[in-house]
């Protein structure tokens, strides 16, 4: 009976294993997709790319410093946590982590959009990003808490999860750029400056899709645990 389940166990975590490769390479796909996109978009050009490409520079620096590696050390506190029984010990671990990465996120958001004018003219040396910077710092906070709660998700063995919340986030980034920037190529009689804020709209409502479905399967599952 024992060996049976271990090997339920592990059929488990090997489709587990398989569907996050699986995302993983489905979303490289999507994210050449859209940059193919954007790079080819009529009145997009040189402008638009260095616009969008040195936000998401200041973006990557923020994202660096508000959740690198805390997926990593969540799953491994909060398997250790639930390989001795404690479950309770895992959910303080979660939601303590929880806190503390909401805070530095929206630290790193109020420093993105108040700092947006400053950060694209002196430190970007390109004025036009201001509105590109704006549009991505709710991004800041959203990814910080994602992370969280993918780490808790891999610590309890539950790597669909994160491969459906990554998937699902790259599908409506890729959808979303092309839809919100034609939308603004008409409104705005193809504005390079406003296609670009649009695209990067999309990024940040794509990972507030990604956090709803972490969320709202935490909340489904919160009583099994």
């Amino acid at each position: 009976m024992k060996k049976q389940k271990n090997k339920v166990l592990k059929e488990g975590f090997m489709q587990a294993v398989l569907s996050l490769m699986f995302s993983q390479v489905l979303i490289k796909l999507l994210g050449l997709i859209y940059n193919l996109y954007l790079t080819n978009k009529d009145g997009f050009g040189d402008q638009g790319n260095a616009i969008y490409s040195g936000s998401y520079q200041i973006y990557a620096l923020l994202l660096t410093l508000s959740s690198i590696g805390v997926p990593n050390a969540i799953s491994k506190l909060v398997a250790e946590r639930t390989a001795k029984g404690d479950h309770k010990g895992a959910i303080r671990i979660f939601k303590v982590a929880l806190a503390t990465f909401a805070l530095i996120g929206l630290a790193g958001t109020l420093l993105l959009f108040l700092g947006a004018d400053f950060i694209a003219t002196h430190l970007l040396n390109i004025p036009e990003a201001k509105y590109t910077l704006v549009t991505l710092s709710p991004a800041v906070f959203f990814v910080a808490i994602s992370s969280v709660m993918r780490g808790y998700f891999n610590g309890r063995q539950n790597l669909k999860v994160t491969a459906r919340s990554q998937t699902l986030e790259q599908i409506f980034k890729t959808t979303l750029t092309i839809i919100i920037v034609e939308i603004v190529a008409i409104i705005s009689n193809t504005s390079t400056i406003w296609m670009a804020g649009g695209a990067t709209l999309a990024t940040t409502l794509a990972t507030f899709v990604g956090f709803g479905y972490l969320y709202l399967f935490y909340q489904t599952r919160r009583r099994e645990v």
